[in-house]
């Protein structure tokens, strides 16, 4: 097996730990562009790769039969040939530093609850006063969660220990179900409006699919109250940032903390509304960062279905394509 995934260390003992008939390659040249690294999978069927994900690598990978990718979201590989191949492929979902994430999201919630963004402003402004802060409490307030998945339900369970109340969606949810999986609401997810009109705080933690794209477009941007929040830890695509924009622009919403951006996995810089509205804070893609075991949960998920592959028990995370993730 060769693994492509420099997030995760160069000690990969780990691997080999799990069972001595294993060759593991470190095959992080590949995603350095050393020359000669391409030969690294010509005999490889198993490959645990992280972000971004090199070119060509089921071409270059004939024997390849299982592609395990480090992150939780897969829409980075819609466009690769591994996507379009008969590789089975498996994600790290619920295993990605999502502790880390969550802490992300409630500080952006204390940022705006607490006045910080105005203490950000005037330093800027070399002004010092009291005017201008509108200080909120935490506790009471509501936050939507958009996605309850692996990292959405850790910011559930934080954001109710911070006193919140947790409304949340999920895909595969037909009927609002109370008090289910840390939410003391989980809707449908045609019920995006539904969420956006009733909370202080959207924290966007979807799977970026062909149906989720853009999901969060001017109707729920209209349907958010003028002083929400929106934090965006997922990916870019998930909004529409023309409706955001202009919600911004106009005082709709109170403002945005926002760790990716739309084009950010494909190497674009983020629009240039998004750095110069003072109510929008942008992170680059960090949020996962941080974690002193943010790695091992990764680990332990690849481990455990290494060992199934080794077994021919069924994959964990298995991706369905016709799902997009």
């Amino acid at each position: 097996m060769v693994v492509i995934a420099p997030a995760l260390g160069h000690d990969l003992q780990w691997i080999s730990d799990v069972d001595p008939r294993i060759e593991v390659i470190d095959g992080n040249a590949l995603a350095r562009g050393t020359e000669g690294g391409e030969r690294l999978l010509q005999d490889a069927d198993v490959v645990l790769v992280g972000y971004p994900v090199p070119d060509g690598i089921a071409a270059r990978a004939p024997h390849l039969r299982w592609a395990q990718q480090t992150q939780a979201g897969v829409s980075n590989l819609h466009g690769t040939d591994l996507w379009a191949s008969d590789v089975i492929l498996t994600s790290s979902r619920g295993a990605v530093s999502a502790t880390g994430i969550a802490e992300y999201v409630i500080a952006g919630v204390y940022y705006f609850a607490r006045g910080l963004q105005e203490a950000t402003r005037q330093k800027a402004a070399s002004e010092f006063g009291r005017r201008g802060y509108d200080l909120r409490p935490v506790t009471g307030a509501t936050i939507g969660v958009v996605g309850l998945g692996g990292i959405g339900g850790e910011v559930a369970r934080l954001a109710r220990a911070a006193g919140m109340k947790v409304l949340a969606t999920r895909r595969s949810v037909t009927q609002p179900q109370p008090d289910t999986d840390g939410a003391d609401l989980l809707l449908p997810a045609g019920d995006l409006v539904k969420l956006a009109a009733e909370s202080d705080y959207i924290a966007v933690c979807a799977q970026l699919t062909a149906q989720s794209e853009r999901m969060l477009d001017a109707g729920v941007f209209a349907a958010m109250k003028p002083d929400a929040v929106l934090i965006n830890v997922a990916r870019g695509e998930l909004i529409d940032e023309d409706a955001m924009v202009a919600a911004l622009g106009e005082g709709r919403i109170r403002g945005a903390l926002l760790d990716v951006y739309d084009g950010e996995l494909a190497g674009r810089p983020p629009r240039p509304e998004l750095v110069e509205l003072p109510q929008v804070i942008l992170t680059p893609h960090i949020s996962n960062n941080g974690d002193p075991v943010g790695r091992e949960p990764a680990r332990r998920l690849f481990a455990d279905n290494l060992r199934r592959y080794l077994d021919g028990r069924p994959l964990l995370n298995q991706v369905d394509r016709a799902r997009g993730y």
